[in-house]
């Protein structure tokens, strides 16, 4: 259902947009992982897109040990 401009949004219509959201990032996780052949080479991925991070702190804070991570 569409809904007019002025009308305000619903909480039902937040919810959805953030689920919407959320599948999204995952999605595009998802196909980034498979697109690297461990855990380490992704994390490296990430950390030079975003800058501002390193790789290691990525896998410390997704609860891994970086000593069993291949990299």
């Amino acid at each position: 259902m569409r809904r007019l401009r002025c009308q305000p949004r619903t909480e039902g219509d937040d919810r959805l947009g953030v689920r919407a959201t959320e599948q999204e990032n995952e999605l595009a996780l998802l196909a980034q992982f498979m697109r690297h052949d461990s855990v380490a080479s992704l994390a490296n991925a990430i950390a030079e897109r975003t800058g501002g991070v390193r790789s290691g702190d990525l896998i410390a804070a997704a609860g891994l040990d970086p000593r069993g991570v291949d990299s």
